[in-house]
């Protein structure tokens, strides 16, 4: 018997009538490197909680099949005991989240399956060091930005030492040079020690090159796929590479910073930012973890008072302006998705800050049914949001954003959990909204995306502006500054194109 077996497993969520998972069938052996992709929605996600045991411990759980592993059944055991089978690290970190610091989620897992102190001191320092996290030892869980929690979700998984490692999108916060080394550290691991990895992951451009397993899930059935050739990246790239957006006429100013310093607990987060955003720009906000972009987004949106330098967003001087007051000109998107769903219905939701400016008419309903539609959503109209996949609530966030049209959109990581075929949909949304006169500032690490559809990056590390430029000019810099790992690569067009 294979070391993971999968025989013919279906699956139904309690209250739900379809079954998210049909007949599913997988054998890996002990060591397999496998990377598990499809559409956004598709049960990836409900398809890695089955193996990790996470769907069994209802009284009456609805499925059918069965699974094991090291001919261990897990839809029979108890979670406590499938997780010293299985490890399995959640899309959204916040969502495994027990404690309040780095050191103390590293630990928790440990000290449940009693493990010594001094062996969990050890524990914590490999897994730290393995993530390149060591330098967020002694910080608090909520100081960190989404790519920080990334990395301590996998590291306090990675410290328990586990069979089968099960990542659902681990590196989806992360920058392109955290990304390598995760992937990079997992193949090791995986070759080292006789780990089973398998990745659920829509970004395949820096995985190719490990030759891993690949399988697609698409319609509730699980098929192998083939490893795309190398020619097919060279012949994409050749077609791209001279695709880039016309530059507009920009004559209206949104934003206005000058030597703008923010500092958090006395923490100083932002050094000097000078920054001007006109009308018509797609600005593509670029740079390491941690280096300030989604600091910068809420400094504009005004959650973040600055300590020094001038200021204006929409003619407001954003030393004495409101958030309530900007809302009207500028939608944010949060880089967490559940941080801005407050209603009991995906409708309720999309129509939420129209209702509360209220500008509601049946006008607006009409563009609603539209944006449901496009982000292909209508069939979960009256589902709560907590229901939908974690890339489902991506889109209901971008919808509930631009429903009001307001002039500049803040979007902080808006493609994770897309897969390639949404990813190119949204940009194209994003693009074509700044051609009729608004603007958008996207935290995105897509290089190649961003030379497609963008036209100015901005770039940042340690809380400066390093580069601010037109496409071209900018991948040059960063290129001459050894930022490399940010810029497009023929993986890059195969993934995206």
């Amino acid at each position: 018997m294979s070391f993971v077996e999968v025989c013919n497993f279906s699956y139904t969520y309690p209250g739900e009538q379809n079954s998210v998972l049909q007949d599913i069938n997988l054998s890996l052996n002990r060591g397999d490197f496998v990377v598990i992709t499809g559409k956004s929605g598709c049960g990836k996600s409900t398809l890695g909680k089955a193996l990790a045991g996470f769907l069994f411990q209802n009284e009456k759980p609805n499925f059918s099949g069965t699974i094991t592993i090291n001919q261990e059944d897990i839809t029979k055991i108890p979670l406590y005991e499938a997780i010293e089978k299985v490890a399995y690290v959640q899309q959204n970190p916040e969502d495994q989240f027990c404690t309040l610091t780095v050191l103390d989620e590293i630990a928790f897992g440990l000290e449940n399956l009693c493990v010594e102190p001094n062996g969990i001191e050890n524990r914590i320092e490999q897994a730290l060091i393995t993530v390149q996290g060591i330098d967020l030892k002694g910080r608090e869980l909520a100081s960190l930005s989404g790519g920080e929690k990334q990395k301590v979700a996998i590291s306090s998984l990675l410290a328990l030492d586990p069979d089968v490692l099960i990542l659902d999108e681990p590196t989806s916060n992360l920058d392109p040079n955290a990304t390598q080394t995760i992937f990079q550290t997992l193949f090791d691991l995986h070759q080292n020690n006789e780990l089973t990895v398998i990745i659920i992951e829509h970004k395949l451009e820096q995985l190719l090159r490990f030759s891993p397993k690949i399988f697609a899930l698409e319609n509730g059935t699980l098929n192998r796929r083939d490893i795309p050739p190398v020619a097919s990246m060279i012949s994409l790239q050749e077609q791209h590479q001279n695709e880039s957006p016309p530059i507009a006429q920009h004559d209206t100013t949104f934003i206005n910073f000058q030597n703008i310093n923010i500092s958090i607990q006395d923490s100083q987060i932002l050094k000097n930012i000078n920054l001007n955003v006109c009308n018509g720009e797609f600005i593509a906000l670029m740079g390491p973890n941690g280096s300030g972009k989604s600091t910068l987004l809420r400094t504009i949106m005004g959650f973040h008072k600055p300590s020094s330098g001038e200021g204006t967003v929409f003619s407001q001087d954003i030393f004495l302006t409101k958030t309530s007051s900007l809302v009207e000109n500028v939608g944010f998107i949060f880089q967490n998705p559940d941080h801005q769903l407050f209603t009991q219905s995906v409708w309720e939701e999309l129509i939420f800050t129209s209702i509360n400016l209220g500008i509601i008419n049946h006008e607006i309903e009409a563009d609603a049914q539209q944006l449901l539609s496009m982000m292909d959503l209508t069939y979960r109209k009256d589902d709560n949001p907590q229901r939908l996949s974690y890339g489902e609530k991506r889109r209901l966030n971008l919808a509930a954003s631009m429903l009001h049209k307001p002039k500049l959109l803040l979007v902080d990581e808006l493609l994770i959990g897309q897969d390639n075929g949404n990813a190119q949909i949204w940009m194209t949304l994003l693009h074509d909204y700044t051609k009729i006169g608004n603007s958008v500032i996207l935290v995105n690490h897509h290089a190649n995306l961003t030379r497609k559809y963008c036209d100015r990056i901005v770039f940042m590390d340690q809380g400066t502006i390093l580069i601010d430029h037109s496409i071209t000019k900018a991948f040059e810099e960063m290129g001459r500054l050894g930022y490399g790992a940010f810029m497009p690569s023929e993986e890059q067009v195969l993934a995206y194109a």
